[in-house]
This record gives structure tokens, C-alpha cells and sequence, in this order.
């Protein structure tokens, strides 16, 4: 068996799994609890379920895709880090 990596696909999913990063970072600010219920990260395509007590209103949809435009097209850096999931909950 051989096992070849499409580099295309992989770092688009790369792309979009840090975006769900961004996403709940930005949404943590907006409300005080706020877990993550699933997401779906494909190359092109990226859906983030989300608990909330609310919806959200126009101002602040339009604010975070703000934020997170700034830091995408920004020179932000993104570091990789492997951790254990256990771990991973409480960064």
C-alpha cells in the first residue's frame, strides 16, 4: 500500500481548520460561554456549529468577519503545536 498526500487538499484543510480557530476565539468574545458542538472542514468548504445563548446580530457577524480578515490577510504567524487532546481543551 502507498499512501501519497495531495499537498493542494491537505493545506487547504489546513487553511480551514485554523479558521475554526479564528472563528471560536472570535466568538469567545462576543459571549462569556461558548463550546464548539462540531465543524465540518473540507478545502473549500467550512461549517462551525456553535452553543450560544443567542443569535448573533448583523453588527456583530460583520465584525467578526472583520477580525478575522485582519488577521488572515495580515502578517500573522501561526504556530503548530501537537498536544494531547486533553490538553488541547484546556488552551
Amino acid at each position: 500500500m502507498k499512501l501519497i498526500v495531495e499537498q493542494c487538499q491537505r493545506y487547504a484543510k489546513m487553511r480551514a481548520h485554523t479558521a475554526t480557530h479564528l472563528l471560536h476565539t472570535e466568538l469567545a468574545k462576543i459571549f462569556k460561554t461558548t463550546k464548539q458542538a462540531g465543524s465540518l472542514v473540507d478545502e473549500d468548504y467550512l461549517r462551525f456549529d456553535f452553543n450560544a445563548d443567542r443569535l448573533l446580530t448583523s453588527a456583530e457577524i460583520h465584525d467578526i468577519e472583520k477580525n478575522m480578515n485582519q488577521i488572515i490577510y495580515g502578517a500573522s504567524t501561526v504556530d503548530v503545536k501537537e498536544t494531547s487532546y486533553d490538553d488541547a481543551i484546556k488552551l
